[in-house]
């Protein structure tokens, strides 16, 4: 009996110790990351306090920013040449190019969609004329009429002899059967799930989710925005009650989207990338370009936001943001409110009501700071509101696939492209406008002390929202 008393003490005090050692690692490490001090304090907190529960969520969600996997999207896509000099007008040049994007690169024709009939009818022939490969890369590939369609159409190319990949998010399409790949991959394709929610613990974190969009078409035509691929966001208008907004475009700029989709391709798959990719080109002074701005934990910076925070800060006359999902971070709250203070038009298109409901209650606090700064919500009362875009003045706008919130900003893999020509930004500002007609003004209502404390709850989880 007294033998089994040590051996039980033995086993326990081994656990304590090793327990007490892996909880002073992760606090190490996590002491080196990146990451404001309040939220530090708050991981730093639950794992002393309650080191079983603690621990296994840090492991799972704690981490912001993975290392290896921004190491070897480097060596691939971050050392294009670089354009001799930047032009004194155009304020993101320096920045971007010191953050090591890719520089602008030339396009040949840029087409935004009209509606969801249009980018479905667009995203299905680009599809079917493929004739060397088609790449793509979606959140959500919906099991529904669309989404079959889609997987049909590139069975069907794969048969004919086309490459295809096809990249998955583990969770976003985690509702899809794996059988309905069969036939793709006995056709020649292939697939592969970017982190699955059951997946090697050094294979990335559950909570770092790939929420990118793009097709590419024979490596020289583009297919972007926000819109994942199912009846929601790709059905004729009058079938669907969801707004969104995706392009296309063709020309050297699409080598930088081939660049950013073969490494997540590398990360998910665990394949060597594919040589002889063009390396991406810097754009002429003549003519429309675009620019890639992917941002995610595989970069060291955050991209996107500060590409934000800068071009608010610039901006002289407008800024419009559109987006399902606003949950900024006090960084760009001030920046939004002190553009409103010294007289730029700031305006904010979201959905009246979103999929969404914790961000909805998460939204209203920072809502309410901004409307009495003087600046302007618009809501969208009849339809869900799933685009994203920024226009700053008349010289730049931003779309894709990042929402104006803490997850998208901080957490998920995210891309969106960088438009400068004059033609490009009058086209999506005239999109933004005639959804905005189409909107209702918000304007704020005093709140009690129990919907202040629900939005606080709702503040402390804003960044799995």
């Amino acid at each position: 009996m007294w033998h089994d008393v040590l051996q039980w003490s033995l086993v326990i005090h081994v656990l304590l110790i090793g327990g007490g050692l892996l909880t002073l690692v992760l606090i190490a490490g996590m002491l080196r990351q990146d990451r404001s001090p309040a939220a530090s304090a708050a991981w730093l907190a639950f794992m002393v306090l309650v080191p079983y529960l603690g621990i296994p969520l840090y492991l799972t969600f704690g981490t912001r920013k993975l290392a290896a996997i921004h190491a070897r999207k480097a060596r691939l896509l971050f050392e294009p040449a670089r354009p001799a000099g930047s032009p004194q007008d155009d304020p993101t040049r320096p920045f971007l190019q010191a953050s090591g994007l890719p520089p602008p690169a030339q396009v040949d024709a840029v087409r935004f969609h009209a509606d969801a009939d249009e980018a479905w009818q667009s995203l299905r022939g680009l599809l079917r004329g493929s004739r060397t490969s088609i790449d793509l890369c979606v959140f959500i590939l919906a099991d529904d009429a669309v989404g079959r369609e889609v997987l049909e159409i590139l069975t069907e190319r794969a048969a004919a002899g086309v490459r295809v990949r096809l990249l998955l998010d583990g969770v976003g399409s985690f509702l899809l059967p794996r059988r309905r790949l069969r036939a793709l991959h006995q056709a020649g394709g292939r697939s592969a799930w970017f982190v699955p929610v059951l997946h090697r613990p050094l294979r990335g974190r559950t909570n770092l989710r790939n929420h990118r969009k793009i097709a590419l078409i024979d490596g020289r035509r583009a297919w972007s925005g926000g819109r994942n691929i199912g009846m929601d966001y790709l059905s004729p208008e009058h079938l669907s009650r969801w707004v969104d907004l995706s392009f296309e475009f063709d020309g050297p700029a699409v080598a930088s989207y081939s660049h950013l989709f073969e490494a997540d391709w590398s990360f998910a798959s665990g394949e060597a990338p594919s040589q002889g990719l063009p390396p991406p080109a810097p754009a002429s002074d003549q003519g429309s370009s675009v620019q890639a701005i992917p941002s995610g934990p595989d970069m060291a910076q955050d991209v996107l936001h500060d590409l934000l925070v800068s071009l608010i800060a610039d901006a002289r006359e407008r800024v419009v943001v559109v987006t399902p999902y606003f949950v900024p971070d006090e960084v760009l709250q001030t920046m939004l409110r002190l553009a409103a203070l010294r007289g730029v038009a700031v305006d904010i298109v979201l959905p009246r009501r979103s999929n969404h409901r914790l961000a909805d209650i998460a939204r209203s606090r920072s809502l309410r700071r901004l409307s009495a700064a003087g600046v302007r919500v618009w809501r969208l009362p009849d339809a869900m509101l799933h685009a994203k875009a920024v226009l700053i003045d008349h010289r730049f706008a931003l779309a894709g696939s990042a929402n104006l919130d803490l997850r998208s900003l901080m957490l998920n893999f995210e891309l969106m492209t960088l438009f400068r020509g004059t033609d490009e930004v009058t086209r999506l500002s005239e999109w933004v406008e005639a959804l905005r007609q189409r909107c209702e003004p918000w304007r704020p209502r005093p709140v009690g002390a129990l919907r202040q404390t629900l939005e606080g709850l709702v503040l402390l989880a804003a960044f799995q929202l």
